[in-house]
């Protein structure tokens, strides 16, 4: 895990310095470089059919978040670009069976999307936006802790899921090309069943806070 965060943000800062290189000519381009934390949902649901046991569950503990943005700005208040966390939750699953079926895993979840961005003008150095988009997370899987059969179809490897985000945030400019943010966002990301046999849905609430180069 300690590899590859640390392998995102060195690819997340060699990108920023070619980009500070270039900033000066396209103003309308960004970058953005953040940290910050996860924190989700719980999901359940009923227990399986004709079984009598408590509900089906899933829970992930909170952890870190790295993430880089890079996009443009087309119309004066309207961009686009593109979205990269990296986290590493534990997600524990308990069945709800008969037999007490639980899973103790952890999960390095790599996310990319496609955003929009609305922004407002600039007032006394903030300026607030709002976004939207969509795109898919892969989850890669380390089970460390088994109780009797917690996937019947085998422990899953790796798994890519739809994601979709919606958030916002706000930006404080210290100098023409730098500024600060501090923004939230959900990643809305159905459930595959090879993780939860109910599906439904999983929500990841990420706070993140960093620089952006740009604009």
């Amino acid at each position: 895990m300690k590899n590859s965060l640390g392998s995102v943000l060195r690819a997340g800062l060699v990108v920023g310095l070619l980009f500070a290189g270039r900033v000066s000519d396209a103003r309308a381009q960004y970058i953005a470089l953040g940290a910050g934390g996860l924190f989700s949902q719980d999901q359940s649901e009923g227990p399986p059919a004709g079984i009598a046991a408590g509900p089906v569950r899933s829970s992930f503990g909170r952890s870190g978040l790295l993430a880089v943005d890079a996009g443009i700005g087309f119309l004066p208040f309207l961009g686009a670009g593109l979205h990269y966390s990296y986290a590493s939750p534990e997600l524990i699953l308990r069945r709800g069976d008969a037999f007490g079926s639980l899973a103790v895993t952890d999960l390095g979840a790599h996310t990319l999307t496609f955003d929009t961005r609305l922004r407002t003008p600039q007032l006394a150095g903030f300026r607030a936006y709002g976004l939207a988009g969509g795109g898919f997370t892969r989850f890669s899987v380390q089970v460390k802790q088994t109780v009797e059969q917690p996937f019947p179809e085998g422990e899953p490897d790796n798994v890519i899921s739809p994601v979709f985000t919606v958030g916002g945030g706000i930006e404080r400019s210290v100098a023409p090309l730098l500024h600060l943010k501090f923004e939230v966002r959900d990643y809305l990301t159905p459930i595959s069943r090879d993780f939860f046999s109910p599906g439904g849905a999983w929500h990841r609430f990420a706070v993140i806070g960093g620089i952006v180069l740009g604009r």
